[in-house]
C-alpha cells in the first residue's frame, strides 16, 4: 500500500515571532528548523520515495532542499501545496489578532466567516479542494510508489479533514508540528490515516 507523506516545513522565523506571513512574506528556516529537517530526513532514508513535491513558499522549498539532499533526489513545486492566502492579516501578530477578533482561526475551519471574508482570507473549503485534487492525483500518478509532499499546517489539516471529516473544533485543536510527518496510505483508491506528528522520539517532550 503506497504512502502519501505530508511534511510540515521546519521551524521558520515567523513561527518563533508568531507573525502571520502567509504566502508572500519570505520567512526562512531557523537553525533549529534546519536541524529538525535534517533529523527528519534520516528517517525517510529507510523507505523508497518516488517523488517529492513542495509548496512554492521559501520555508517549504528550503525544507525540500534539505530533504532531497539526504534522499539523493530532486523535488517539484506544486501550487496546490501553497500556504493559505491570508489577505490583510499578513504581517500581523497571531496573539494580537485573536485578542482583537476572538477565535478567528477556529471560525476559519467552519463554512464561512464575515470577518475572515472581509480580510480576504482563503476559505478552508478552498484549501480542501486543492488538497483533495493533489490526493486524487497521487492515486492516479503514483499508484505503486511513495510520495513526499512538503507543505504547511492548514493544507495538512485539510488532508486530515478530507479523510476523517473532522469538525472545526477538532481541527483547531489538532496542532501539526514543524518538520513532522502525517502519513496516509492508499489502497483501491481509498485513503487511511497511519500517523500524525510522526517525528524522532526526542522531540515529543519539547516541541
Amino acid at each position: 500500500m503506497p504512502l502519501v507523506i505530508f511534511m510540515r516545513h521546519g521551524q521558520a522565523d515567523n513561527n518563533v515571532s508568531r507573525t502571520l506571513v502567509g504566502r508572500h512574506i519570505e520567512s526562512h528556516l531557523t537553525s533549529q528548523g534546519r536541524e529538525q529537517v535534517e533529523d527528519a530526513a534520516k528517517y525517510l532514508k529507510a523507505i523508497p520515495i518516488g517523488n517529492v513535491y513542495a509548496s512554492p513558499v521559501i520555508r517549504a522549498r528550503e525544507t525540500a532542499q534539505i530533504m532531497c539532499e539526504t534522499l539523493g533526489m530532486d523535488y517539484e513545486v506544486d501550487e496546490r501545496l501553497y500556504e493559505i492566502e491570508l489577505g490583510k492579516l499578513v504581517g500581523m501578530n497571531y496573539e494580537e489578532v485573536t485578542a482583537k477578533y476572538g477565535d478567528l482561526f477556529l471560525r476559519f475551519y467552519a463554512e464561512h466567516d464575515s470577518v475572515l471574508d472581509s480580510f480576504g482570507v482563503e476559505p478552508f473549503a478552498a484549501v480542501k479542494r486543492r488538497v483533495k485534487s493533489i490526493l486524487d492525483n497521487a492515486v492516479e500518478k503514483h499508484e505503486d510508489s511513495n510520495v513526499l509532499m512538503i507543505t504547511h499546517l492548514d493544507p495538512i489539516k485539510a488532508a486530515l479533514s478530507t479523510i476523517l471529516e473532522l469538525k472545526p473544533e477538532a481541527l483547531y485543536r489538532w496542532h501539526i508540528r514543524n518538520a513532522s510527518f502525517t502519513v496516509l496510505k492508499h489502497e483501491s483508491r481509498i485513503y487511511s490515516l497511519s500517523g500524525v506528528n510522526v517525528m524522532a522520539m526526542h522531540r515529543y517532550p519539547i516541541d
